[in-house]
């Protein structure tokens, strides 16, 4: 799309990426065929509560993320066939997830006191993407602003939390913009709110505090001393994609965040620090941000394409699935191994670039071919 001739760009009749609960245009035969014989080894035995592991070895890891990441692999592909097979144990592995105590899905205690900067709504989101795979209704999301004192690292007191961001904000931006990101992604649940038009009072105090932290040269908040500027894109991405986009916050100036991103590029290819997390946040960032203004849009479409062609040649594993970090490929111990985390990662990035790239959006595996993406032989 052309900028106008104010320089801004018409956003109207431009959607939102698709859900990431939808799956990838046409993905070719052979990556549905490596992705559904992977799932199928790292599927637990009959007796496991949850059903499948990060990796095909025995003393490989399980969480409920796996779970969910399992489900997306064979959903990107359009491996339905497969997502009806394990249906019964994945549903009841989700129910099983669910915290009666808060009245969310947080199967790990994460929600305790202390510091910022855990990701402590995480769960639940993900468990809800879950939901959302199997087309099964999750439980509705408690409703009343009394229930933020249920979380016991919420400030409490109607101005407590502005104190509680300052000293944050002084300590660790990165760590400060994920504790106000997640006391208002709890705050506007807890409120039914759904849109920025109708957060009352204190939610667009806390969206205002956030905003004015907003770097001015990478447009990033959670920017600060001594953040790698990497590691505030990838923050960043996740504010973006589970708060700010979701409740229409118009964002300024979003060029100059296609540029922050694009400066964190590699030699070889990959973003940031190589790992699989880092690559799909700038691909969904440039995804985002690329279909909405001609600025740079075949720079980014290039280095979206190398970046992919990247993963391949460095991230995709032996077994199928896709290393999670760059040193899993040395790693000997099961235990540090996340090729099934890394494999949905690798292909919610296909599906980004198919919203980016036109010529990967009408044949993939024609893209990934040109991209230099060779299947994985297993």
């Amino acid at each position: 799309m052309q900028a106008d001739s104010d320089g801004s760009t018409d956003w109207s009749g431009i959607p939102r990426l698709t859900s990431q609960a939808t799956g990838l245009h046409n993905p070719p035969a052979w990556l549905r065929d490596q992705v559904v014989r992977y799932v199928a080894r790292v599927e637990a035995p009959a007796g496991d509560s949850l059903p499948f592991r990060e990796n095909p070895e025995s003393g490989a890891p399980a969480d409920i993320e796996t779970t969910i990441w399992a489900l997306v692999a064979l959903r990107q592909v359009g491996a339905e066939d497969a997502i009806a097979r394990v249906r019964p144990r994945a549903l009841a592995a989700l129910h099983a997830a669910f915290n009666p105590e808060l009245g969310i899905y947080e199967p790990t205690l994460t929600q305790i006191g202390g510091g910022p900067g855990s990701w402590r709504m995480h769960f639940d989101a993900v468990v809800r993407i879950g939901f959302e795979l199997l087309g099964e209704p999750a439980r509705p999301f408690p409703r009343g602003l009394d229930r933020l004192s249920d979380l016991p690292w919420t400030p409490v007191g109607k101005e407590a939390w502005r104190g509680w961001l300052d000293r944050a904000w002084a300590e660790d931006p990165r760590g400060a913009a994920k504790a106000a990101f997640q006391y208002l992604w709890f705050y506007t649940r807890f409120a039914g709110c759904d849109h920025v038009d109708d957060l009352d009072d204190q939610g667009r105090q806390v969206l205002a505090y956030m905003e004015a932290r907003r770097d001015p040269a990478s447009g990033f908040i959670g920017m600060g001393p001594g953040v790698a500027l990497g590691w505030a894109m990838r923050g960043y991405r996740n504010l973006a994609l589970n708060l700010l986009w979701p409740l229409g916050v118009d964002e300024p100036a979003f060029e100059r965040m296609i540029d922050a991103t694009l400066a964190c590029r590699r030699s070889d290819g990959l973003f940031h620090d190589g790992g699989m997390c880092a690559n799909m946040d700038a691909v969904h960032l440039l995804a985002e941000y690329g279909r909405r203004s001609s600025y740079r849009y075949t720079e980014a479409i290039e280095s979206t394409r190398r970046c992919i062609g990247a993963m391949f040649g460095r991230l995709a594993s032996p077994d199928g699935g896709f290393w999670y970090e760059l040193a899993e490929r040395d790693a000997t111990d099961p235990a540090e191994i996340r090729t099934t985390n890394g494999l949905a990662f690798a292909l919610f990035s296909l599906h980004y670039w198919q919203a980016l790239d036109p010529d990967a959006r009408a044949d993939l595996g024609a893209a990934l071919s040109n991209a230099g993406a060779m299947r994985t032989r297993h």
